[in-house]
């Protein structure tokens, strides 16, 4: 087999670093006393785990899901899709069939300058959904 035909050494999130970022979240969002929707995804966009903590909005499940996916997939935290620009947030979101957004609260998971996958919270502000999100990469950058 010629080495030019297969890309070799690349990092996968695993099971147990996706629980730890859910669980990391889950605490900070205690902290805020606020029930949020927690989805993080492999670099591919699909689910690895999620949580819905009591009372999160259940509107927000396929928000954070959408969140999450849209990170990874286009390798990038969500607030920075579209440059802040809500009609080429809205254009880019139909265009990809809802599976890109440009609302803030996805956030890309990187090691090696790897996207290894990505979290994406939901049921709070913007501001709290990234606080949220953060706390969640801040503990699996911790190891």
């Amino acid at each position: 087999m010629n080495d030019a035909f297969v890309r070799r050494g690349r990092i996968a999130l695993s099971c147990k670093g996706s629980h730890v970022l859910v669980h990391a979240a889950e605490k900070k969002a205690q902290e805020m006393g606020i029930g949020f929707c927690i989805a993080v995804v492999d670099a591919s966009g699909e689910l690895l785990a999620f949580s819905r903590m009591d009372d999160a909005r259940p509107g927000s499940i396929e928000i954070a899901m959408s969140k999450a996916r849209s990170a990874a997939r286009r390798r990038r935290a969500t607030a920075d899709e579209a440059g802040g620009d809500v009609g080429s947030a809205v254009r880019l979101a139909l265009a990809s069939h809802l599976n890109v957004t440009g609302i803030g609260g996805g956030l890309p998971i990187l090691v090696d300058g790897q996207v290894i996958g990505a979290i994406g919270v939901s049921s709070g502000t913007t501001e709290e959904d990234l606080a949220v999100a953060q706390a969640g990469i801040d503990a699996f950058v911790a190891g």
